[in-house]
């Protein structure tokens, strides 16, 4: 079975893969990072995280610290940024480990954002490094992605081993899991005579890089260093940490210095760093520096919106909600992915949105950059979609497009004219009436071409319907001659032209080769008669050739000779006949 301790890691990995883009921003910490004690001593350790801006509800994690040099003593869950946990704190004395899983039901950002505190005891004497490990930081952005960044361990100095830790992290004692070594400012010890004055020492003029403006508010823990330039009269220095301003000083250094380590301020609030220069004259004028802390998020709250499902496109919200250190600075409202917007009330009402379900979400920031956050779901209903009663299929370049149809009562109609490539070439609006009819006459002039118009409702709050189905039309060129109920345009009427011409080019190719084969017909049957003909008289001279043969020579021989000759012209004439006759005719075309 699933340890349950591994299931937020496991949830947090799978939904990792599907976030990529996110940036890892969030750090879990162990504050201090280092301190020497004494053997049998109780001290404080606080589990922290700073989120770089990102808001997060969920943290697991695995703290490690070595049983036999520490114990723990108490774990205080007081002042948790979780008000639920999945995985309530749980020691192990055996194993010398802390495990925890814990929640917030609303998103939460910071740089020093309390998660516990662990008293722990130093038991013997040795060097007890604190580590942290199995860690998922999850971001409220509703897909539990993990934005860990890193983790930084403490080590802990106890008994002998204290002399050789330092106050203050060093390159060689870095805490564990960081991966970057800055070296911090630190104070300078002046070896120096004294000169001689005339008159009391200035005020010092204080600077804490940790906190360098006094009138901020911070929302990190540190151990800040309070630094001043010493002026050569001065002889002596004193120094506090104070609540208040008007406390007196009394801790008096040992020693000349350019500054002083004012130790880990392990509460919120307040606090005055102090310091008063003295010289052979006297004390001079106290200077007080001002450090502001405000680690803790504002107060849980709620959007309230009047309805969650409504056709109201500006729906009103409400969010209050307080602060007790720095107070309220502004809030930022997002709506689904839009910009942010800022604001310094308690409500706002939002922009105009789309039918449709939509999330808004509300972060509150105090003065120190902390933040709280809640989300609510709502759905804004569409008008009632128009109807097109009418729109012509077709319209000539040149004349009105007109449009009827019916929608809300005293409302309007936008309407927007597409292309055929989806495009807006052309948009306006009308007023319905009291019934909810209307009615448009475009006189834009729009390209030869096909088109669809889609037209959708809206109120006077401008809430809007969903827009009707593509209602297609053609623009066509403009009309050049009307004939009753046709009308031609240039195109046509050369089309008519074409056509004419075609046909009649046509008819008159048809008639020729109609006729062509015609008289090839009437060629080849009168050649033929003609051969018919020839033939049937060139038989008729052979049968008479062969009766003159027959006539006797005793029959005058002038009425034979000239039968013979005119047998003879005859038969010449047959043949010139049929020869001149063919030739005349395959002239005919």
């Amino acid at each position: 079975m699933l340890h349950k301790k591994n299931f937020l890691i496991i949830v947090c990995l799978i939904l990792l893969i599907f976030s990529f883009g996110k940036v890892n921003a969030a750090t879990l910490y162990l504050v201090p990072e280092n301190k020497t004690v004494k053997i049998g001593e109780e001290f404080n350790m606080d589990v922290r995280v700073d989120t770089d801006g990102v808001g997060i509800n969920a943290t697991q994690a695995e703290i490690k610290f070595p049983v036999g040099i520490l114990e723990v003593v108490e774990i205080d869950k007081k002042g948790s940024l979780f008000n639920f946990w999945a995985e309530e704190p749980t020691v192990s004395e055996q194993f010398g480990t802390i495990n925890f899983i814990g929640g917030s039901a609303k998103g939460v950002s910071g740089t020093s954002l309390q998660i516990l505190k662990i008293k722990f005891k130093a038991v013997v004497s040795g060097l007890a490094e604190i580590t942290i490990s199995d860690v998922v930081i999850a971001a409220s952005d509703g897909r539990g992605t993990n934005v860990l960044r890193s983790v930084l361990g403490a080590r802990i100095g106890v008994g002998d081993v204290a002399s050789v830790l330092p106050v203050s992290s060093s390159e060689d004692l870095l805490p564990t899991g960081s991966v970057e070594v800055i070296k911090a400012e630190q104070p300078e010890k002046i070896e120096r005579v004294p000169v001689v004055s005339k008159k009391l020492p200035s005020s010092p003029e204080l600077r804490v890089p940790l906190y360098p403006d006094e009138s901020r508010w911070y929302n990190h823990l540190g151990e800040p260093v309070v630094f001043w330039e010493l002026p050569p009269d001065v002889n002596q220095i004193s120094t506090l940490l104070s609540r208040s301003e008007d406390e007196k000083l009394g801790i008096k250094e040992e020693g000349l210095f350019t500054g002083k380590n004012l130790g880990f301020l392990s509460e919120e609030g307040v606090w005055y760093a102090q310091v008063q220069f003295k010289n052979n004259v006297g004390w001079g004028d106290v200077s007080h520096y001002k450090i502001s802390i405000d680690a803790t998020t504002p107060l849980l709250f709620e959007i309230e919106m009047d309805t969650l499902i409504s056709d109201n496109p500006a729906p009103e919200i409400r969010f209050e909600t307080l602060d007790s250190l720095s107070g309220i600075s502004h809030a930022l409202v997002y709506v689904d992915n839009d910009k942010p917007i800022k604001s310094t009330s308690t409500s706002i009402v939002l922009p105009l949105q789309k039918p449709g379900k939509h999330k808004v979400l509300v972060r509150f920031f105090d003065f120190a950059g902390n933040s709280i956050e809640d989300d609510l779901e709502f759905e804004v209903l569409p008008l009632p979609t128009p109807i097109v009663n009418f729109i012509p299929k077709s319209v000539p370049q040149d004349e009105v497009l007109r449009v009827l149809g019916r929608s809300i009562p005293s409302g309007f109609v936008d309407i927007k004219i597409l292309d055929d490539g989806g495009m807006e070439v052309y948009s306006t609006f009308v007023e319905t009436d009291v019934v909810g009819g209307w009615d448009v006459s475009i006189a834009e002039l729009l390209p030869i071409g096909s088109y669809s118009l889609v037209v959708s409702a809206r109120d006077y709050r401008d809430a809007i319907s969903y827009p009707t189905d593509p209602n297609t039309f053609k623009i066509k060129p403009r009309v050049i001659l009307s004939f009753g109920f046709v009308d031609l345009v240039w195109f046509e009427i050369f089309s008519f032209v074409v056509l004419v011409f075609v046909i009649v080019i046509g008819t008159s190719f048809w008639y020729y080769i109609t006729e062509r084969r015609k008289r090839e017909v009437y060629q080849i049957i009168a050649t033929r008669d003609v051969d018919k003909i020839s033939n049937l008289l060139l038989e008729d001279l052979g049968k008479m050739k062969g009766i003159l043969m027959q006539i006797p020579d005793s029959v005058s021989s002038k009425i034979k000779v000239d039968l013979t000759f005119y047998h003879d012209k005859m038969k010449d004439n047959i043949d010139k006949m049929k020869k001149y006759v063919g030739r005349e005719l395959k002239k005919i075309k």
